[in-house]
Order: structure tokens, then sequence, then C-alpha cells
């Protein structure tokens, strides 16, 4: 009965060390380009380096000039995984100069899944940069944390 009971203990501790989180610091930047004034395209680089593209959901206009936008991402990493992430705000404050824009994600792009090493990956990306609208370009640097989990397939 021991060794039955020893065996299970550590069967058990198998398991769950099996579906444990392996979590990663990440980091790169960001470049797209308006393509209408809801969609932007362009690329990533870095540790989720790929094709990256924005949806404008809706545009709130703040106090003095700050701008809210509610974005969905659409993220294709270079080996085509694809990174689902829900909405998130950006937010882009005046600079000074006619059309540009500081801008960040101060509450971060909260990673939900996805395809490939992706599947079930929960995580939160922070990004911070400039958006030109008179040359309808972004230009970011994001950091975070994505976590895969294993042993889940």
């Amino acid at each position: 009965m021991v060794k039955f009971l020893f065996a299970f203990v550590i069967a058990v501790s198998c398991m769950a060390a099996q579906a444990q989180d392996d979590c990663h610091r990440v980091s790169g930047s960001i470049s797209t380009n308006f393509l209408n004034p809801n969609t932007t395209f362009g690329s990533a680089t870095g540790d989720l380096a790929g094709g990256i593209g924005v949806t404008v959901l809706s545009l709130k206009d703040g106090p003095a000039g700050v701008l809210t936008l509610h974005n969905q991402h659409h993220w294709v990493t270079i080996t085509g995984d694809t990174i689902n992430a829900d909405p998130a705000d950006a937010v882009a404050y005046p600079s000074g100069i006619a059309g540009l824009y500081a801008a960040s994600y101060p509450d971060g792009v909260p990673i939900k899944g996805g395809t490939g090493k992706f599947r079930n990956a929960t995580g939160k990306i922070f990004a911070w940069g400039a958006i030109d609208t008179s040359k309808n370009e972004v230009v970011l640097r994001y950091e975070g944390k994505v976590c895969f989990m294993h042993g889940n397939d």
C-alpha cells in the first residue's frame, strides 16, 4: 500500500509539473502604417517578430487633445503562430507638433492564446512610442511577459 501511495504522489507531482506555466519576458519594436483611418499594418521585431496590424474599434477624444484608441490587435509571428489578444486602449498625447502624438498602452495588451506555441498562452504586453498622423505612421517599443502552458495539449 505504501508503494502504491508513493507511486501515486510521484505521478501526480509529475503531471502538475508538466502543466506549469513557462513564463518569458518579451521585448522588441513595432512599426506600422495606417492603411485607412481604422486599420494599421506592419511588422514587429524582437521576441514576437512577425506581422502585426490593428483595427481601431473606437476613438474617444479627451481633455487637452488626448485621444484614446480602443484597438483590436492581429499578430502573426515569423513562424506562423497567431497571437490572440483582447482589445486594449492606446492613449495618444499631443506633442505640440501638429499630428504627432506620444502614445502608450498604460494597461497593456492582454494575450489570450493563439495557435502553435501560443495555444493557451497568457500574458500582457506594454508598449510606448509615437503616432504621426500626418505621415500615417506608428512606431512603438514593446515589452512584457508571455506564459506558455505546457502539458495541456
